[in-house]
């Protein structure tokens, strides 16, 4: 079958294993001509495509926008879903307005094998890999770090997309004397390297999808520390926190498990769900054929 995926040209994981699952399993990956498979990578207004099988995919800022909701959904043939909470809303729209589109849930996937993994210990290293913005929850992370020892610093990765979330870290690091760095925007090959020395990797976001930021860093055997926004308990489980005590029993919990983040990563999160994907688009495409 030809394949097309329509998708920006983001540093993603997928932009680089989806490819690879699709050729590998006999089809071609197209970029113009006829197509029997467009993969509609987000749900952001962008055309439908001329082929027989048409995909999307609603990951999660797309929800709280308004494109979505003026698709063709009766041209369309599945959709796909990184947040079952997320799904769920989705699905109850195109119900109320009769459109009989299948939804599925499959998570990211990333190649653990990209990751450098080792066995670790409880250690005084926050990670935070995200952009500096209100929705990252950065005020969040600093009560989180505020009620914990003064040895504790607290580390983010990200590039700046609000100036005034910035300066409020800085002016809280100022006053309360406590260590907090930024590091900017960091390249997706340079990632594995600046989490080597962390000990936790934290998500202080009020909203996401299935962050890659925190499948990578359980990759490398660090643990998952998230903030219990709406998805995150079916993606992440006892990793989940409501709480600024909930988060700092965690980070002070002398249990640490790399082990388990590591394959959790590989079960969960793995390889498996691109292969689901590409599984997927050919069953609707066979169904769509008769």
């Amino acid at each position: 079958m030809r394949f097309a995926m329509l998708a920006p040209d983001w540093p993603l994981p997928w932009m680089k294993t989806l490819p690879r699952a699709i050729v590998g399993r006999g089809h071609e990956l197209v970029a113009e001509g006829p197509i029997d498979v467009a993969l509609h990578m987000w749900a952001s207004g962008q055309p439908l495509q001329e082929a027989k099988t048409n995909i999307f995919w609603l990951r999660r800022y797309e929800l709280y926008e308004p494109d979505w909701q003026n698709i063709d959904w009766l041209r369309v043939d599945g959709a796909v879903f990184v947040n079952d909470w997320i799904r769920e809303i989705v699905q109850t729209w195109l119900d109320d307005r009769g459109f009989t589109v299948p939804t599925h849930t499959i998570y990211n996937g990333i190649d653990v094998a990209e990751w450098t993994y080792r066995k670790r210990e409880p250690g005084t290293k926050i990670g935070m890999a995200c952009y500096v913005h209100p929705k990252k929850g950065l005020p969040l992370a600093l009560q989180v770090l505020a009620a914990l020892p003064s040895d504790y610093t607290l580390h983010v990765a990200g590039a700046i997309q609000d100036g005034a979330t910035a300066e409020y870290v800085c002016d809280w690091a100022k006053e309360t004397g406590r260590d907090i760095s930024f590091y900017g925007g960091i390249p997706p090959e340079r990632m594995d390297a600046w989490w080597d020395d962390k000990d936790y990797c934290l998500s202080a976001s009020m909203t996401e999808g299935n962050p890659n930021n925190v499948i990578e860093a359980m990759a490398k055997g660090i643990k998952p520390l998230v903030h219990s926004w709406p998805g995150a308990k079916q993606q992440f489980g006892d990793w989940t926190w409501k709480t600024i005590d909930e988060a700092v029993r965690m980070i002070q919990d002398p249990w640490y498990d790399s082990a388990t983040y590591r394959a959790t990563a590989e079960e969960r999160f793995g390889l498996n769900n691109i292969v689901k994907i590409v599984k997927l688009a050919e069953d609707i495409h066979a169904k769509n054929i008769g």
